[in-house]
């Protein structure tokens, strides 16, 4: 489907007492290939020990080069960690049962206390893998 609309709500028990989300996603995929998908979380949680509300806001980027090539962005902040995520993975399929994949994570803090600098780095990341399979 070019776009797509995906809302839910659920509630129920929850560790120590009950929990109540609501959940709005939207996707689209304008070229074959590529999908974009965002997506917004609400999650109310009532516990024995107290209570508090999350955020997550995220959004996706997928681009697909080839059956054996692709490329996954994912971008998301949540409001009780104060962190903005990105990691974006790569994969690339040479021939079946062997892959090469680069994996790129960066991490930023929301910092009110400078009033220059929004956001600030927490940490970042690459790994690279290769699996190579031989068979016999």
């Amino acid at each position: 489907r070019l776009v797509a609309v995906r809302p839910s709500v659920e509630w129920g028990g929850f560790l120590s007492g009950t929990r109540r989300a609501r959940n709005l996603e939207f996707g689209i995929r304008p070229p074959p290939g590529a999908t974009i998908a965002a997506a917004n979380a609400l999650d109310h949680v009532d516990l024995a020990e107290g209570s508090f509300t999350t955020r997550l806001h995220r959004v996706i980027a997928d681009t697909q080069f080839s059956p054996f090539m692709y490329l996954v962005n994912n971008v998301q902040y949540d409001s009780v960690s104060n962190v903005l995520g990105w990691q974006s993975r790569f994969r690339w399929i040479v021939t079946p049962g062997n892959d090469v994949f680069v994996v790129y994570t960066h991490n930023w803090i929301e910092d009110s206390l400078d009033p220059n600098q929004r956001f600030r780095t927490l940490d970042r990341r690459g790994a690279a893998k290769v699996v190579y399979t031989k068979r016999f």
